[in-house]
């Protein structure tokens, strides 16, 4: 299916485009998964509505959806990520493919059970084959069909930024934030509540359970590194009626004058 890919764009002009119910879910993964994660992405084309059917339709001597490939060279990483090593470039993409098959996008739906509504924990791989690795120079992600509703076939809420502005970002909660902020590029406001916030940075439960860590480990983390590498102007607080427990967070933003983040 090399057709969802777009081998022909330049690294630098790549956008990373996903629908915002899939960035506001939890996804915990390293640094280097979400760096691969990212490039594969951003090789798709997310609008056509028939590369969506392709990924999604029964094989009818299978059963099974067939979901869509995208091939990353080692070369391409490099040019993604500058700050990598050229010695190490394949092996760090051999590993980040290796462990991306671990990653799992979760969350609580909703459904009806005997006229109930109940909660229930959802979770679905990113890529549902383990990546062949004894490949020379490249690595084929094997995107699972369950995901192809939030990558492919998207026309409207959708989180759009461009891959070069998180292509130096050390830390995870940096790259999640620059997501959440990509949702609501035009406004240059983001509302969110405290349990969805802390999903979307896959804070950890130390921090969840204490809004203090929280701002210290993640948030100023995060707006520090965001404000120094894409010169960001971003203020923020934590929302608490009536002073009480932090219920939220609202950010202000607004992108580098000098250059296009979203």
């Amino acid at each position: 299916m090399n057709d969802l890919a777009e081998q022909s764009r330049e690294p630098s002009d790549q956008s990373v485009t996903i629908k915002n119910e899939l960035v506001r879910r939890l996804q915990r993964m390293k640094l280097s998964e979400k760096r691969l994660l990212a490039l594969a992405i951003a090789k798709c084309n997310p609008k056509p509505k028939l590369l969506l059917h392709k990924a999604v339709t029964l094989d009818p001597q299978t059963g099974m959806a067939p979901g869509w490939s995208v091939r990353v060279t080692a070369q391409e990483f490099m040019e993604a990520y500058p700050q990598i090593d050229p010695k190490h470039a394949y092996t760090d993409l051999k590993e980040a493919a290796e462990s991306l098959f671990e990653c799992r996008v979760e969350w609580d739906a909703e459904v009806m059970e005997r006229g109930k509504k109940t909660t229930v924990k959802k979770a679905v791989r990113w890529i549902y084959e383990k990546t062949d690795t004894s490949t020379s120079g490249w690595v084929e992600i094997k995107f699972s069909p369950s995901i192809a509703p939030y990558l492919l076939g998207i026309d409207e809420e959708f989180t759009k930024y461009k891959l070069r502005h998180a292509a130096d970002l050390r830390s995870i909660y940096s790259w999640r934030l620059l997501e959440v902020m990509a949702q609501f590029r035009k406004t240059g406001l983001v509302k969110i509540n405290y349990d969805d916030f802390c999903a979307a940075m896959a804070a950890p439960e130390s921090c969840v359970k204490d809004s203090g860590q929280l701002r210290r480990r993640v948030i100023e983390v995060a707006v520090k590194e965001l404000q120094e590498k894409n010169g960001l102007q971003i203020e923020w607080e934590p929302v608490k009626p009536a002073g009480r427990k932090v219920t939220g967070f609202e950010f202000r933003f607004k992108p580098d004058p000098q250059g296009r983040l979203f």
